[in-house]
């Protein structure tokens, strides 16, 4: 397709001498400027889009509300299946209150032990805030005397400036955990206040959370999805973060043959930040320009340009030429001759030149071209299709409606076991008797922890009272010293007021006074710091002794729910939450086990659904014809494997997320003919055929119509023969099986969906 100019030249040079001596020499014969092929080819000028088109198949998607805890938290029930419709302030799911209100008790007794402990270190700070001062004035009083130095009285600036930028980051450290617990424990009343989590939107369920991999949930995790299916946008099939055909000039829907132009619906930016910090992916979305008669599931083309040349008029690059005067073809007459055409030419793609100005539509244009002419054995006319892809798929069976998991809290052994699997059990029926092996010994050890506390409490106050009397006999001490040092001094200051002393006696007077004096001044402030320290004493009894009584109550609470956990005997027996069947017994009788370890299943049937265990992806309420035994039965999917992309969204103006959801491995299909279910045994296995996906309205070719060439710089290219009266011409063409669409797997010869280059009425040959 792509030869040389030189090449393409010589060749019709060559055909051009044969075409000339085919004519008579009574015809006149066209003064051609340039050569042309002696079998010529021609091909009309006619409509296409320029430049290759990028193709994503999306589906009709309804809007998703996703409902989830903002706190990690026990699930005591989840009240939906997949498939009912809800109505918004429907009830969805039940927490285990129980759980949160331990948590709560425990934040609020973290909260007012924090409290307290901080009304503690305030007094402590106040205090020593005063010894600094006391310290710096006795500092100043050293330098006074000689006994110090400036570099000890900045060491001390340095120490209280650290001191204060120490006690700001407690201050700090404080109020922002305060903050948290107070922001929890508001979080855990909002949960227990309402307990449950209601439908935000009317719709349908279209996941729930399986609870048989326990039924602790983290924040922010689906439990379930409700999905309006009235509110329909176009979901592309890839995540943002791939998405790479935002700023194409071209958009569109390909429906029944026709071009809709198509809108992103764009996130916000705070979503978009959202999701790049959090490395979450959302589904790129789409709206159309006019309402689509589609309904949620069905599958859709979405085509993307890179510029905005669309339906333009076009000739071959196999059919132009340039001189010094420009871009030009051989058109061909009515009467057969040639004229040489020059034209204005404008975009151009890999086959194809936009024509501006200078050609008509349907006008014939010559072509070279070295494939083989076909020998016109059979034709097929081009019409809009349905275009199916057929699947099979294994290990199809009925799927739970709802399934809770029972698993061991403790190590221990399998004592009894009262169910066997498919049982039908009721709430509060016994199922497994467990002994465990550390309930005791959890009651022994928390009992030594409060001993252990005890004896650390008693210890502290033993070695507080001895610091107690050793300071306080300091003082006393002290005092007594200062006391009879100022007696001295009123004995010195009496004889130095008398008259009859020597010189030399008063000289030694007032040394002597002057010695008393700083003797005074020093004990005092020992004395007074000693003080200090004694009320620093009483704070630290008083912050030890709330901390006592708030580790014993905590260990006590502890204790009190530990010895519920068995009945005194070091024996549990786990008794049914909810009614079921026993689906699976996962230990025997004698078994050892350890903590987390799953020990029984209950599930409830549907009775009109079953699980496709294939990773074909297919949305939520795509229309699924299922084929089984040569019998097809209507089907719909009510729930699959679709849910890759993370959920982002605002609510009350704050950006939330949920991550995909790793606990879905198949889809789930809803059959309208519950004859289907009178084939083998319950939990039967099977090979069943479905539309893996269906196009309305497509452009479908089979693929014996389709030939390749390949181009000097080895690029391939797919090409069909146009029939065109009696003759055909080749004409490019863009598959679909080059996009990733795939081809049909069915009886049928093999078809291509046809994206570009072919229009309904063309009639190919081969």
């Amino acid at each position: 397709m792509k030869s040389l100019k030189k090449i393409r030249i010589i060749a019709l040079f060559a055909a051009a001498l044969m075409f000339l001596c085919s004519c008579t020499a009574n015809e006149d014969i066209p003064v051609l400027q340039e050569p042309v092929g002696s079998a010529p080819t021609y091909r009309p000028v006619f409509r296409t889009d320029i430049s290759t088109p990028k193709v994503i198949v999306g589906n009709i998607s309804g809007t998703d509300y996703c409902h989830f805890y903002e706190k990690s938290v026990y699930i005591k029930k989840i009240n939906v299946k997949i498939g009912d419709h809800v109505e918004e302030g429907d009830v969805l799911v039940e927490a285990d209150t129980d759980s949160i209100r331990s948590q709560i008790d425990q934040a609020n007794s973290e909260l007012q032990s924090l409290i307290e402990q901080h009304s503690i270190s305030v007094k402590k700070h106040d205090l020593d805030v005063e010894k600094i001062k006391l310290e710096k004035e006795q500092l100043d009083y050293e330098k006074n005397m000689g006994r110090a130095n400036d570099d000890m009285v900045k060491a001390k600036e340095k120490e209280t400036e650290a001191f204060e930028e120490n006690y700001k980051y407690d201050e700090e450290m404080y109020e922002f955990s305060v903050r948290k617990l107070k922001e929890n424990i508001s979080e855990l009343n909002k949960v227990l206040n309402e307990g449950v989590i209601k439908a935000k939107h009317s719709g349908y369920v279209t996941y729930i959370k399986d609870m048989k991999d326990g039924r602790y949930v983290g924040v922010g995790e689906n439990l379930v999805i409700v999905t309006d299916t009235e509110d329909k946008f176009i979901s592309a099939n890839i995540d943002l973060n791939s998405f790479q055909y935002a700023k194409y000039a071209t958009q569109f829907a390909f429906v029944n043959g026709e071009k809709i132009p198509i809108t992103q619906m764009e996130y916000t930016e705070s979503e978009v930040a959202y999701s790049k910090v959090k490395k979450l992916s959302p589904v790129v979305r789409f709206k159309a320009d006019r309402e689509l008669n589609m309904e949620v599931g069905e599958f859709i083309l979405l085509v993307f340009y890179n510029n905005d040349k669309n339906d333009s008029l076009v000739v071959g690059k196999d059919s132009y030429m340039t001189d010094e005067t420009g871009v030009f073809v051989y058109v061909k007459n009515d009467d057969g001759t040639l004229e040489k055409r020059y034209f204005e030419a404008g975009t151009s793609d890999d086959n194809y030149v936009e024509v501006v100005s200078g050609l008509e539509e349907g006008e014939l244009v010559l072509y070279t071209q070295e494939a083989t002419m076909p020998k016109m054995a059979d034709t097929y006319e081009i019409k809009t299709e349905t275009y199916k892809l057929l699947d099979s798929a294994k290990g199809i069976k009925y799927i739970e409606e709802s399934a809770f998991s029972y698993e061991a809290s403790d190590k221990g052994v399998v004592e009894e076991i009262y169910v066997h699997e498919l049982d039908e059990v009721k709430k509060g029926d016994a199922l497994i008797k467990i002994a465990i092996d550390s309930q005791k010994g959890n009651i022994v050890s928390i009992e030594n922890q409060i001993k252990s506390e005890n004896n650390s409490y008693d210890m502290f106050l033993k070695d507080a009272d001895k610091t107690y009397e050793k300071t306080d006999k300091s003082i006393k001490e002290g005092n007594l010293d200062i006391k009879q040092k100022k007696y001295e001094l009123d004995e010195v200051k009496k004889l130095l007021e008398s008259d009859n002393i020597t010189d030399s006696e008063r000289i030694e007077l007032a040394a002597k006074k002057a010695m008393l004096e700083d003797t005074i001044n020093t004990l005092t402030y020992s004395v007074k710091l000693s003080e200090m320290d004694l009320q620093m004493l009483d704070y630290d009894r008083d912050s030890r002794k709330k901390e006592h009584t708030s580790t014993l109550s905590s260990l006590n609470k502890r204790l009190t729910e530990t010895k519920k956990e068995n009945d005194g005997t070091g024996y549990k027996t786990i008794y049914a939450e909810c009614d079921g069947i026993i689906s699976s017994i996962k230990v025997d009788a004698g078994d050892r086990i350890k903590e987390g370890k799953k020990l029984v299943e209950t599930v409830v049937y549907f009775d009109d659904v079953i699980k496709v265990a294939t990773s074909t992806p297919q949305a939520y309420g795509y229309d699924i014809p299922l084929i089984y035994k040569d019998t097809e039965y209507k089907a719909k999917v009510i729930a699959g494997n679709t849910d890759k992309y993370a959920h982002i969204f605002t609510e009350n103006g704050k950006v939330k997320s949920t991550e995909p959801a790793t606990d879905i491995k198949n889809y789930c299909i809803q059959l309208e003919d519950t004859d289907f279910f009178d084939w083998e045994s319950q939990f039967m296995t099977m090979e069943v055929v479905f539309d893996k996906m269906r196009l309305e309205g497509q452009i479908a070719v089979p693929g014996d119509f389709i030939f390749k060439e390949k181009s000097f710089d080895g690029e391939e290219y797919e090409y069909v023969w146009v029939l065109n009266g009696d003759e055909a011409y080749k004409k490019y063409v863009v598959t679909g099986t080059n996009k990733k669409i795939g081809q049909n797997i069915g009886n049928e010869s093999t078809k291509s969906i046809i994206l570009k280059g072919l229009s309904v009425g063309d009639i190919l040959v081969n």
